[in-house]
């Protein structure tokens, strides 16, 4: 069975962006409490897994072009973007430090 490489990238994409959305949204609230950031977390990683495991699938497939693996690593920064963003909001709220972005390597 071949694998609409560039279907399911259009659809991780929304479902990021969405998810991004929705985190924005979330963390605006100013009454936030740890135990909703921390679901919110625990939300953005299973995403994160989720589209791991998409991209290890395409990292094992042979006809995957450069382009494609290009923006299934911008859809992973957006995941990386969101885990240590929704971290630290846990963190601040529980008076711990900060997390600092990771740089992505190239």
């Amino acid at each position: 069975m071949t694998i609409d490489w560039i279907s399911t990238l259009q659809q991780q994409a929304e479902f990021a962006n969405q998810i991004a959305d929705d985190v924005k949204q979330t963390l605006e609230i100013p009454d936030l409490s740890v135990a909703q950031a921390t679901r919110l977390y625990r939300v953005v990683e299973q995403g994160a897994q989720t589209f791991d495991r998409i991209m290890e699938e395409m990292e094992s497939a042979d006809d995957v072009d450069d382009d494609l693996r290009d923006g299934a690593g911008s859809i992973a920064d957006v995941w990386t973007n969101l885990s240590v963003t929704t971290a630290n909001k846990v963190r601040a709220l529980q008076g711990l430090s900060l997390i600092e972005f990771p740089s992505r390597q190239r």
